[in-house]
């Protein structure tokens, strides 16, 4: 068992790592869209869905205001009036 120590100790010694950050393109982990805002262009099909302050989902969920973006969708603060508390609601 001590042999086998000796020599892993050996090898790690002489295997050098290149971090993954290295290896791959910056963009991979740099988020080029530096927008505060999706833009109103990205509402449509295939897009970003229009909420309005006040609609209503489901019979359920009251919008109350939009919490943030992403680049898939939106994410919106609703009153669920089912049992009467706040949600976040990614839309």
């Amino acid at each position: 068992m001590q042999k086998l120590l000796e020599l892993h100790q050996q090898n790690r010694d002489k295997v050098h790592h290149t971090p993954l950050r290295e290896k791959m393109n910056k963009s991979f982990y740099e988020d080029t869209d530096s927008s505060e805002d999706e833009g109103l262009t990205d509402y449509k099909i295939g897009g970003y869905h229009p909420m309005h302050i006040g609609e209503v989902l489901i019979n359920r969920y009251v919008i109350v205001q939009k919490l943030g973006w992403g680049h898939f969708s939106t994410v919106w603060l609703a009153k669920d009036i089912l049992y009467n508390t706040f949600v976040a609601l990614k839309i």
